[in-house]
């Protein structure tokens, strides 16, 4: 009998933005919202009760605003939580990237503050992101 442990590197959640008002340099920019939810696959980084570390295939600007839907996991209930993009960097598969293949490893790290820090919910799933580390 093995020992090995299921590990699901990505999930899938659906991401709705929000009107948004963000500073670009010494401009401003309104970037419009999403009509409906949209299904993406992200892949965890960091988490903690006050936000999350994600990589993504689809880029999401400095300052959006938006609303992320997680997925039922094991006993928590699915939930939408607000955020706010505090950080995006494009990170380059410097062999793949330029010839434009299906196999390019580029993603973009962003980083996510929820708008609703500390909630009993986010604790909750903290815990589990962490046990499934170990």
């Amino acid at each position: 009998m093995s020992n090995i442990k299921e590990r699901r590197s990505s999930i899938r959640v659906g991401i709705k933005k929000l009107t948004s008002i963000v500073k670009i340099d010494a401009d401003y920019e309104v970037i419009k919202g999403d009509k409906k939810l949209i299904d993406e696959t992200i892949k965890i980084v960091d988490i903690s009760s006050g936000g999350l570390c994600i990589e993504s295939k689809k880029s999401l600007k400095l300052g959006v605003l938006f609303e992320l839907k997680m997925p039922k996991i094991m006993h928590l209930e699915s939930k939408i939580l607000s955020c706010e993009v505090t950080r995006s960097t494009f990170r380059e598969d410097p062999f793949l990237h330029k010839r434009r293949v299906d196999r390019d490893k580029s993603y973009y790290e962003i980083g996510i503050k929820f708008k609703n820090p500390n909630t009993e919910y986010l604790n909750h799933l903290v815990d589990l992101a962490l046990a499934k580390k170990t």
